[in-house]
C-alpha cells in the first residue's frame, strides 16, 4: 500500500513512517508538534472513509478503548478528522514487538508465557468487568516493550471488533461471524451473541499456539478452519509432543471446549487454573519449550 501519509503536518501532528496496515486501518509513527516522543497514529483506510459500516467500527474501537484504561491496554490519547473524512487516533507507540514477531523469532516455554499470559489475562478481565468482549485476540494484537529497568510490559490492542452492551449493533445485526478464522470461538463462528466464554475460547487457540508452535487447526481456506472450530476435536497437545504437560494439556482443552458452558467461568479462573499447571510442573517441564522444530 502506498505510503501517502509520511511527511504530511496533521493536525499538529508530524507524520513519520508507516508501521503496518490492517483490515481497515493503517497505523504510522508520528510526532506531536510540542513533543519529542512519538506516538502511533491510526488512521481509518482511505478506501473505507466514505463506508458508514467502516466508520461505525473505528469510532466504536476509539470508544472502547477511551472507556478502558488499564495498564495493559493500549491507552488512546487523541482522536480527529482529516479534512472532514478520515478518522483517527493517534496511542501510545510500543517500542518492543507483537508476539506474533516474538513467535516467529523463538519458541516460547511455559514459564516464559505466564508473564505474557498474566497481562493478557489482566487486559481482557478488565474489558469482561467493564463488559466489553475483545473477540479479535491473536497474536497481532499483543504487544511488549521492556521499561527502563527491564521489565516485560504486555499490552492488548485492537478493539475495534470489540462488543459492549448499549452499544450500536452494527456488527452483528445480520448474524454475520466477527473475527478472524483461526482464533474464532465456533459460537462467534456462528454469529452467535459474544460472551467471555468467546474470548476465553480465542486465549485457548493463542496458548495452544504460543506453546506448541502451530494453531489447532490449519485448513488451506479461511471458511475451513471456521468448520473445524465449529466440528472437528482440538488435536491433543501430546499427540503433537509426547512430552508435553498432561496438565496444562488439560486446561488447554478445556478452553476449547466446543460448547462455552464446557470452558472456565472466567479468564480469572483460567489463568488460576494455567498457574495450578505450571506449579505441578517440575522446573525443567516448565522450562521447556514444546513446539516442533519446523514450526
Amino acid at each position: 500500500m502506498e505510503n501517502s501519509l509520511t511527511g504530511q503536518e496533521i493536525n499538529g501532528y508530524r507524520i513519520g513512517p508507516l508501521l503496518g496496515v490492517g483490515g481497515m486501518g493503517e497505523v504510522y509513527q508520528a510526532f506531536p508538534a510540542n513533543s519529542d516522543t512519538p506516538v502511533a497514529i491510526k488512521f481509518l483506510r482511505m478506501d473505507y472513509v466514505d463506508d458508514p459500516h467502516f466508520q461505525a467500527r473505528f469510532i466504536r474501537e476509539i470508544r472502547i478503548m477511551q472507556a478502558l484504561q488499564h495498564e495493559n491496554i493500549v491507552p488512546i490519547f487523541d482522536h480527529g478528522l482529516v479534512g472532514g473524512r478520515q478518522l483517527y487516533y493517534t496511542m501510545r507507540l510500543i517500542s518492543g514487538m507483537s508476539l506474533s514477531t516474538m513467535m516467529r523469532r523463538q519458541k516460547i516455554s511455559p514459564q516464559a508465557y505466564d508473564l505474557i499470559l498474566q497481562q493478557v489475562c489482566a487486559a481482557l478481565g478488565f474489558g469482561h468487568a467493564n463488559n466489553v468482549i475483545h473477540r479479535d485476540i491473536k497474536p497481532d494484537n499483543v504487544f511488549m516493550e521492556r521499561d527502563a529497568a527491564g521489565k516485560l510490559l504486555v499490552f492488548l490492542g485492537d478493539f475495534g471488533l470489540g462488543k459492549r452492551e448499549g452499544m450500536d449493533n452494527t456488527l452483528t445485526e445480520a448474524g454475520a461471524a466477527v473475527g478472524t478464522p483461526h482464533y474464532m470461538s465456533p459460537e462467534a463462528i456462528m454469529g452467535e451473541r459474544p460472551t467471555p466464554q468467546s474470548d476465553i475460547y480465542s486465549i485457548g487457540v493463542l496458548s495452544y499456539e504460543v506453546l506448541l508452535g502451530k494453531l489447532p487447526f490449519t485448513e488451506p481456506q479461511p471458511h475451513k478452519v471456521a468448520i473445524a472450530h465449529v466440528t472437528k476435536p482440538v488435536p491433543r497437545p501430546s499427540v503433537l509432543n509426547p512430552g508435553f504437560p498432561p496438565d496444562l494439556e488439560d486446561v488447554l482443552l478445556k478452553t476449547l471446549e466446543k460448547v462455552p458452558a464446557n470452558r472456565y467461568a472466567s479468564i480469572e479462573e483460567f489463568y488460576q487454573a494455567y498457574q495450578m499447571a505450571l506449579d505441578a510442573m517440575t522446573e525443567s517441564e516448565a522450562n521447556t519449550t514444546y513446539a516442533a522444530d519446523n514450526g
